[in-house]
């Protein structure tokens, strides 16, 4: 990241008053951790902030500190500053869109640089683990002193985005950062405990029926797993309970690239892709309207469960292949 651009949202936060920090859709622990840093930050400089979350905060994210204050929708649209958070195109903020663009300034903030960029001051660092580095860079800049409420959503988001450090996009820059937030009075271990193991029974039930209906293309190359809405009435799970599924699918030696499907109540599928960096699932999920990372990305299908899983998995062949 530029230290231009660092410099020009640090002055830009300065001399605002009103903030709205954005979230994307199906938030999970580095957008929710470092937007709720941000505010923690701002508002000990006297800032108005809001932050909103479309689809709201999961059970699984509610232990972060201020997460209750998260809405789903504001009628202000008198923001000087809207900041968009781990973000890969401005439409990830779902319905959010118009109350976002009409601030009057707009900082993109995310850990890839994707083409084109929005926003009028652009925070993109490739090298960053997770957009949670990214904003201890802007909350240092702006001269905040670390508390430990500001440590541990920051230490959220670096511990979801590598997967508890065990991801390939760790570097030793991570671990100078976590250490700081550690010292601040993070605890990595706790979060993880709170990420990882803490899942609901009926989550488990869920987790067992979703790895008893794997699949597997070839080799064993690619692995996915679909769940319909059958599946979720017999284990007594929400959508929500299918946080770290993916995960579990991805973990399956020799996959290069791992699915998940999941049957919504309107008929479409919602579509969660992992990839050992073989394939850029981003790409294929914006084939469907959706985005996300090189290694990880999602998006929502217009189509039943069955046919959904046909057109995705026809895709990711393809990409296998060539």
């Amino acid at each position: 990241m530029e230290e231009k651009h660092l410099r020009e949202a640090a002055d830009l936060i300065r001399r605002s008053r009103k903030f709205l920090i954005a979230c994307h859709v199906r938030p999970d622990g580095d957008t929710l951790g470092s937007a709720l840093a941000l505010a923690n930050a701002l508002r000990q400089m006297d800032k108005d902030v809001t932050i909103i979350a479309v689809d709201g905060v999961p059970d699984l994210y509610a232990f972060l500190p201020g997460s209750d204050e998260i809405v789903k929708e504001t009628p202000d649209r008198d923001f000087d500053v809207s900041i968009v958070v781990d973000c890969d195109g401005i439409e990830r903020v779902g319905d959010a869109l118009d109350t976002v663009r009409s601030a009057r300034f707009i900082v993109a903030m995310d850990h890839h640089v994707y083409s084109p960029p929005f926003g009028n001051v652009g925070l993109y660092d490739s090298d960053a683990a997770a957009t949670a580095e990214i904003a201890l860079d802007l909350i240092d800049r702006l001269g905040v002193v670390l508390d430990e409420s500001t440590a541990s959503c920051l230490m959220t988001g670096i511990v979801t985005d590598t997967g508890a450090f065990r991801f390939a996009n760790v570097t030793p820059r991570t671990f100078l950062y976590a250490a700081r937030l550690t010292a601040a009075g993070a605890s990595p271990s706790g979060i993880a405990t709170l990420v990882y193991e803490s899942r609901s029974p009926a989550a488990a039930r869920l987790l067992g029926i979703a790895l008893g209906g794997l699949k597997m293309d070839g080799d064993g190359g690619l692995v996915w797993s679909a769940l319909s809405l059958d599946d979720f009435r017999r284990a007594g799970a929400s959508e929500a309970e299918t946080d770290g599924i993916i995960n579990q699918i991805t973990a399956i030696k020799g996959a290069q690239v791992a699915i998940l499907f999941r049957e919504t109540s309107d008929g479409a599928t919602l579509v969660s892709l992992r990839s050992r960096g073989v394939v850029d699932v981003r790409e294929i999920a914006k084939l469907f309207g959706g985005g996300g990372h090189v290694v990880a990305a999602g998006c929502t299908v217009q189509s039943p469960l069955s046919e959904s899983e046909r057109i995705v998995i026809e895709e990711v062949r393809k990409c296998l292949e060539s």
